[in-house]
């Protein structure tokens, strides 16, 4: 049974953009052609939960000490993601999502939510330092459980009615407890079979937290609120023209102030600023915006963004490589 999962989830992990479209299709179309189902917010958050905890099994919050070694690229990682990324998010929103507010509303949020587990993927893939990345990671995480709450009310103005305690409510459940949980699990992991084995069994944190994710797609896309995007695709058409233009800014203005710095530390900063926390975003609009149309366009751009965001990494990953040698 053990030996079956793994295969799973290293199917899943390997095929992973495919499969959120696939998934994201059959959603769609399972809640247009029978009605969709109501939405349950203990469902919704019990998957998101599962979906968060595996990824946090992985991350190691004591990375955050790797900062005293790297100030600089660290602290330029924190101008990029929490003031550059959420002002271009804001303006871009504004030129090409000017009518539908709601979308803008998600593009924010993933602007917001700096950086994943796969910032370190593709660090190491890229020959990067992979003790910048994860400080990057443990930092931008521990300002988003702060930052969160005071700042997405005022970049959403009046697109939210939740206020600050609420969405910190909102954090404890999405990212704390399952942060907490994940550290004593690794903990434990470490402590009875060692650090080689726990080194060898993180494939499949990262391929379950993947299974999580596409029950999370599939429960979001199969909601009785979903069929306007079926009725309206040219909406998914204006999220994935608006998200290519986000991901190009972010890419480029990350490679730009980050020309004079050593390879390795060089694309540890761009892909701890580029690639977003987007299953942690996603786990956070869900509790947080509820069961209506509009929740369900804010949802949409967060699913989206997954379309953009691997290959956009992938083709990255590759360009560095190319330069480099």
């Amino acid at each position: 049974m053990f030996a079956f999962i793994e295969k799973l989830t290293s199917i899943v992990s390997k095929h992973l953009t495919v499969l959120i479209l696939v998934v994201m299709l059959l959603g769609l179309f399972s809640g247009y052609l029978f009605g969709g189902i109501a939405f349950n917010l203990g469902i919704c958050a019990t998957a998101s939960f599962l979906m968060i905890y595996p990824m946090f099994i992985n991350l190691s919050i004591e990375d955050i000490g790797e900062i005293r070694n790297n100030y600089y690229p660290v602290g330029l990682s924190i101008f990029i993601n929490f003031i550059l990324s959420p002002l271009f998010a804001y303006g871009i929103g504004w030129l090409l999502l000017s009518d539908e507010p709601f979308m803008r509303l998600g593009l924010i949020l993933i602007a917001f939510i700096p950086t994943s587990g796969m910032t370190a993927t593709w660090t190491e893939r890229s020959k990067g330092n992979l003790k910048v990345a994860l400080s990057i990671i443990a930092v931008s995480l521990v300002i988003v459980i702060v930052g969160l709450p005071l700042a997405l009310p005022i970049l959403a103005g009046n697109l939210l009615e939740a206020g600050p305690w609420f969405i910190f409510q909102r954090i404890i459940l999405v990212i704390l407890l399952p942060l907490t949980l994940g550290d004593i699990t690794r903990r434990m992991i470490i402590a009875k079979k060692g650090h080689e084995y726990f080194k060898k069994k993180k494939p499949l944190f990262s391929g379950l937290s993947s299974v999580g994710l596409l029950v999370v797609l599939f429960l979001i896309m199969s909601l009785n609120t979903t069929s306007v995007i079926i009725e309206h695709p040219l909406l998914s058409l204006k999220g994935l023209i608006t998200l290519f233009f986000y991901y190009v800014l972010m890419f480029g203005v990350s490679t730009l102030v980050t020309y004079p710095m050593a390879y390795p530390v060089r694309v540890a900063v761009i892909y701890g600023t580029s690639v977003r926390y987007l299953a942690l975003a996603l786990g956070i609009v869900i509790p947080l915006l509820g069961q209506n149309t509009n929740s369900s366009l804010a949802v949409l751009m967060v699913a989206l963004a997954f379309f953009v965001q691997v290959p956009f990494a992938s083709f990255y990953s590759k360009w560095l490589l190319h330069k480099r040698l």
